[in-house]
């Protein structure tokens, strides 16, 4: 019994100590597993145990030096092997494919796909189908002719050639826009003077077929129905083709003919042809442009009579024929958006737009004022507060323009809807949004910089948007692509015209030279690659920007920091031109440099300015300044020869817009030669970059500007007038003349100087030239005024008042020049009586009897107020900051003896006294609401007095309440009697007067 125990307990203990053995691996047959890929004659590598360390990895170490940093990969090569690395793996399942056959369809999904986010709920694809795009463009101007002529022989052919010449003879003294109604029905005379599109429907309208009932648009009294002869004829289908149709209904809406369209339509349906609704709403849009209010009407009562759905372009143009009305009146507009808004049926957004774009942006029929913009904002926030809380891409585009307004520069504001738009939003901006804040940072000097970050990141996405995949460099390859592409992200001309208003205002003139050869150089490629935003070249508006940033530019380098030599300080300074042999001219140590030449952050703005219109070596004597010793024995000598010589003196300023400008005039006098000679176009590849700038006044004016700003003598300043003026009149044939901004600035410069005044050698040419100039404008503007009372409409004849110069603070601008330059130069007694003479023509009781208050537009939210809206349509004024010149003189003439010349400072107080008192009594009426009908002295305790703007006040209260409702309010807001008032002006006025004559 107990040898059976103890024979198990030994057992046990041998099998205990057998399993450990096994656990740790000692002399174990079936321990842990080792390689078995080994050769044969290698021995097996005995696994160690689990409670010993591995030995360490054997690491060579490699030290940290620039050729090791040179030796690693770059990071585009280890990007590329990371795509091959990742290809392969992708494509190791599928079948057998050739390299250009995956390059191709890499590159096709690459190109087609979506556009945007919107993009993704409409299904639109970027790349769409060549042949569906196709035929949706409208045909051009001449294939157009080419098919309405095919049409007239085939359809009038008895008579066709005899009308054709008549027509070719007398299609001078047709309107371009002659409606259909004017033409048909006239005298046989008066009908072979028709033209050919018309002649064409009248011979369609004989072979249609009769239907009593009225056609597609309803137009039974339409002049088509007045034309159809309905003979009963069997004529079968297909007499013009669709082709045809279209040329011809496209011809009458290039004519601004709505009527002749709308009867083209009756009679394609007669010939059973099917009506297009998109035909319907071209024509409403023709009646849309004209302000048509009631044509529009009729056609949407006529489209909901058929059973057609009224689309959002049909609810947007009845809001534009509001707008276009005459006489112009936004508030009918505003008030249908409003309707709609409490009806629970908003207009889209895009009928917003429409008002909104429409009251902000300057175009034929409206000159935008601080008014009309702050309607604009009132709209907006009314819109997103009613109707739609989200704004559009193109919303944000129009109120992102507004802030870059020249008299209302709002960039904060800008960058606020920059950022609610792409990162609130979510919307990726396009080429569009990035020019609208690049015009709104360039409206003030301290922010023009930004603008060309944002410059920076378009040029980034358009790399991105170019790049195309596996067309890098091959290795030890060259470049498999050479030519450049163009996409969605390329700065257009509007985009550089955007960034020359900040360049104007700082007189940064190496920014605008890079951006005016840029511009060349992109305006080359686009013509090479027929690229839509650049087939036309460099336009004027970016031109007038580049001269203007010529004539703010400030010199390095002063006159009076040359030193000249003896034979030649006779002549003015920037006309020497160093002969050989001659040394250059020197720079006084320490005077005239203001910045440095060629900084190394500016270093990509040294370039050449159209490269071959101005030598970099042929520069003036003034340029040829010697640079310290250091500097030129400095390291980078050879690096600085080998730069552009950039302008350091208004020599080299007026040298390249001289050089500039005759480009201009050449090619333009070029192009238009080649077109009359040959037709077709210029027989040599010659480049032509400034061929299609039209020679305006602005232009020119802008072109002269650099010679007022930086011309040595006034005198050559006014040679350069004559002969750019006797040029531009020979190439245009008469038609570009001087306008009322042209005499402004020439009286200016005559009166005022430049920064440092005028110089003693420059009075009498000044006093010469400014009485010259003044009896031009006083000859021209009496003919422009008469020119300008003609036009009928207040709003088409505001903006063209304001493109001539003829403003109100332009006509200040005159009057104070002139009455300064007669003060300084002339007589004392000329310039006074100029003074009354303008209080005569501009009375001071104009400023108050041509006041009008604020609208009321019935906004629930607003951003405006009246304190923030500066005033609009005052007319011209002066104050004692405009005759300052003219006071000290009346007070040097006379003395204490004789009274200070009492009679001449008692004029000019009563003047100026006059204007500023009816300026104060103006903006208290505004600053209150009050309307204009009241009294001269202003406030009045009678019933009329407490009529408020637009029959309400700032609380709300209507125009009928009581007199003592009104008397309460005025009480409440403090306003004290008029006669205090009038007293302590008086008194200020007195101390003022008497400090300036005691200054004197």
């Amino acid at each position: 019994m107990l040898r059976s125990t103890f024979a198990r307990k030994v057992i046990r203990l041998r099998s205990l100590r057998a399993g450990q053995r096994t656990i740790h691996g000692y002399d174990a047959p079936n321990g842990l597993p080792v390689l078995t890929d080994l050769p044969p004659t290698v021995e097996p590598t005995r696994p160690f145990p689990l409670y010993q360390r591995p030995p360490e990895p054997q690491t060579q170490y490699i030290p940290l030096t620039q050729e090791t940093l040179d030796s690693l990969p770059s990071n585009a090569r280890l990007s590329k092997e990371l795509k091959v690395k990742l290809t392969k793996k992708a494509i190791e399942d599928l079948p057998e494919l050739q390299e250009e056959d995956i390059k191709r369809f890499y590159k096709d999904l690459v190109l087609t796909g979506v556009e945007d986010a919107a993009g993704l709920e409409h299904g639109r694809l970027a790349m769409g189908g060549p042949e569906e795009e196709q035929r949706k463009l409208p045909f051009p101007a001449e294939e157009r002719k080419d098919i309405l002529r095919q049409m007239g022989e085939r359809l009038l052919a008895p008579s066709y050639q005899q009308h054709q010449r008549i027509n070719e003879s007398a299609a001078d003294g047709i309107d371009e826009g002659a409606g259909l109604s004017q033409i048909v029905g006239a005298g046989e005379d008066q009908g072979r003077r028709v033209p050919t599109h018309v002649r064409v429907l009248e011979a369609l309208a004989e072979l249609a077929i009769e239907d009593q009932g009225q056609g597609p648009s309803g137009t039974s009294k339409s002049p088509a129905s007045q034309a159809i002869q309905h003979a009963r004829m069997d004529i079968p289908l297909g007499v013009v083709s669709s082709r045809e149709w279209k040329a011809l209904f496209e011809e009458f809406i290039a004519r601004k003919d709505a009527r002749g369209a709308e009867a083209l339509l009756d009679i394609m349906h007669l010939h059973g042809v099917p009506v297009d609704e998109e035909r319907i709403s071209s024509i409403m849009r023709t009646d849309a442009e004209a302000g048509r209010v009631d044509d529009v009407g009729r056609l949407l009562l006529e489209l909901s009579e058929s059973g057609i759905a009224i689309t959002d372009s049909h609810k947007d143009c009845l809001i534009l024929s509001l707008l276009r009305k005459t006489p112009s009146d936004p508030r009918a507009a505003i008030n249908q958006l409003l309707s709609a808004e409490a009806a629970g049926q908003p207009y889209p957004q895009s009928s917003y737009h429409v008002a909104i774009t429409h009251l902000t942006k300057p175009s034929p029929f409206l000159q935008p004022n601080a008014q009309t913009r702050a309607v604009a904002w009132d709209l907006f926030t009314q819109m997103r507060f009613a109707a739609h809380p989200t704004p559009s891409r193109e919303m944000y585009n129009t109120m992102i323009r507004t802030c870059g307004e020249a008299t209302q520069p709002q960039p904060e504001r800008a960058r606020d809807l920059w950022i609610e738009m792409t990162e609130s939003e979510k919307i990726q901006p396009t080429r569009d949004e990035y020019t609208a804040l690049i015009r709104a940072l360039g409206s003030t000097k301290k922010d023009y910089l930004e603008a060309f970050d944002l410059l920076r990141q378009m040029l980034a996405k358009h790399h991105d948007a170019t790049f195309l995949p596996f067309a890098e460099e091959d290795e030890g390859g060259s470049s498999s692509t050479s030519l450049p592409r163009f996409s969605a992200y390329v700065p257009s001309a509007e985009t550089f015209t955007a960034l020359l208003e900040g360049t104007k205002r700082a007189g940064d003139l190496n920014r605008a030279r890079w951006i005016l050869t840029e511009s060349v150089k992109l305006a080359r490629t686009g013509q090479m690659l027929g690229s839509k935003e650049w087939m036309k070249g460099v336009d004027e508006d970016l031109l007038s920007g580049v001269f203007m940033t010529y004539a703010a530019w400030k010199p390095v380098i002063g006159r009076h920091a040359v030193k000249l030599k003896e034979g030649i300080k006779n002549q003015p300074i920037g006309q020497h031109a160093a002969t050989e042999g001659e040394e250059p001219p020197e720079i006084q140590e320490g005077e005239g440099v203001e910045q440095t030449v060629n900084s190394a952050e500016d270093e990509w703005l040294d370039i050449d300015v159209l490269e071959e219109l101005v030598d970099p070596h042929s520069i003036t004597s003034e340029s040829q300044a010697n640079r310290d010793s250091d500097q030129v024995q400095s390291a980078d000598s050879q690096h600085e020869s080998e730069r552009t010589v950039v302008p350091i003196s208004s020599a080299d300023a007026i040298r390249e817009a001289d050089a500039l400008f005759q480009r201009i005039l050449h090619d333009v006098q070029y192009a238009r030669s080649s077109a009359l000679d040959y037709p077709q176009g210029p027989q040599d590849h010659a480049y032509l970059p400034f061929k299609n700038v039209h020679l305006t006044p602005r232009l020119i004016n802008s072109y002269i500007s650099v010679h007022l700003a930086h011309s040595p003598t006034l005198e050559s300043a006014k040679q350069t007038y004559d002969d750019t003026w006797s040029a531009v009149a020979e190439i245009s044939g008469g038609a570009v003349r001087p306008n009322g901004w042209t005499y402004l600035h020439v009286l200016e410069k005559c009166s005022m100087g430049n920064r440092g005044g005028i110089s003693a050698s420059d009075r009498a040419m000044s006093l010469a030239w400014g009485q010259e100039s003044w009896e031009s404008y006083q000859t021209w503007s009496e003919n422009a005024k008469s020119v300008l009372d003609a036009i009928a409409e207040p709003s088409v004849r505001a903006r063209q008042t304001w493109l001539a110069g003829l403003g109100e603070r332009q006509i200040e601008r005159v009057w104070r020049s002139i009455i300064r330059l007669h003060a300084v130069h002339g007589s004392v007694d000329a310039s006074l009586s100029l003074l009354q003479e303008f209080a005569t023509r501009y009375p001071s009781t104009d400023i108050t009897r041509t006041y009008a208050p604020m609208p009321d537009m019935g906004f629930k939210v607003k951003m405006s107020t009246a304190a923030t809206t500066p005033e609009v349509a005052v007319p011209p004024y002066l104050t004692f900051r405009d005759v300052d010149v003219l006071h000290a003189r009346l007070v040097r003439t006379g003395g204490p003896e004789n009274g200070w010349n009492a009679e001449g400072l008692t004029a000019v107080k009563t003047i100026i006294r006059g204007y500023e008192g009816r300026l104060k009594e103006r903006r208290r009426w505004r600053m209150r609401g009050w309307q204009r009908g009241r009294d001269t002295r202003g406030v009045s305790q009678t019933a009329n007095a407490g009529q408020l703007g637009n029959g309400q006040d700032n609380n709300g209260l209507s125009s009928n309440r009581a007199q003592t409702q009104t008397q309460q309010l005025l009480e409440q807001a403090g306003v004290f009697d008029e006669a205090e008032e009038v007293e302590e002006d008086e008194r200020l006025w007195e101390e003022h007067l008497e400090s300036q004559a005691s200054h004197t």
